[in-house]
């Protein structure tokens, strides 16, 4: 049996979440779910938006015997395409983040050009395992389908567009850096904009990389206290794709909040 844990969610003070992701409630919900570590982890697209992560580690700070371990982070995003994230070790050390997440969340592309898009997408996720101060790449191949509207694309629903080769170089890259591949239950798992046929292949893709040998995260990527479920799906997709334990991420740092 795998770990119960979610290194992927976020809160009401950035917006992103909605207002059901308070520091309590998400603490009390991964009681509920039986899960034993959890990780905040909000986003830091830019630097004016620090003063909202202290907001969070206060929260967690006044947290008493919470039942579960709890880890501090953060999720970065390009800042542009083939740019950098809004980060640093000074910027980790200032709030004392204990581990960073990241990736592309977008295609940088103003026409639609489907093997530009995945190439774009490959780039990125290689980049991202490369860099020291990323732990996690998070959920390759997931891709906002308002983006695809509002230009009027086709939208992305098959991961035959994705060469095996791809999969394959993620995971070597991923292996020799030390870096996990998530395993996101909410953006590729459970995602409604997403058929079952579309996640056969998702799954197929993730075995791909899983025979490198390289680790995964296992996450929900959470918006609303009813989807941190979506952690359960991911961890059975680890299981399906025959992960044990010890290929299994966890942050290096001790909690920064003890059961």
């Amino acid at each position: 049996m795998l770990p119960r844990i979610d290194y992927h969610l976020h809160t009401h003070y950035l917006k992103c979440a909605n207002g059901t992701m308070t520091v309590p409630a998400i603490v009390a919900k991964a009681r509920e779910l039986g899960q034993t570590a959890i990780g905040i982890t909000d986003h830091l697209n830019t630097l004016d938006k620090l003063p909202l992560h202290e907001d969070i580690r206060r929260d967690l700070e006044a947290l008493e015997a919470p039942g579960i371990d709890i880890h501090f982070g953060v999720e970065l995003n390009y800042q542009g395409c083939d740019g950098d994230f809004a980060w640093s070790a000074e910027v980790r050390d200032r709030l004392g983040f204990q581990f960073a997440i990241g990736g592309i969340h977008g295609t940088y592309l103003a026409e639609y050009d489907l093997k530009k898009i995945v190439d774009i997408q490959h780039r990125h996720h290689l980049a991202t395992c490369r860099n020291p101060l990323v732990d996690v790449l998070v959920h390759p191949y997931w891709f906002g389908k308002g983006e695809f509207d509002k230009k009027g694309w086709p939208w992305f629903e098959s991961m035959k567009a994705v060469p095996e080769s791809y999969a394959r170089e993620l995971g070597q890259v991923a292996r020799e850096t030390g870096t996990a591949i998530e395993i996101n239950g909410g953006a590729n798992i459970v995602c409604p904009n997403y058929s079952p046929a579309y996640v056969e292949e998702y799954v197929a893709f993730l075995a791909v990389v899983a025979e490198q040998g390289c680790r995964f995260s296992i996450a929900s990527d959470a918006h609303d206290i009813k989807n941190m479920s979506h952690a359960v799906a991911a961890r059975e997709v680890a299981e399906r794709i025959g992960l044990t334990e010890d290929r299994i991420w966890r942050p290096a740092a001790a909690p920064f909040v003890r059961a």
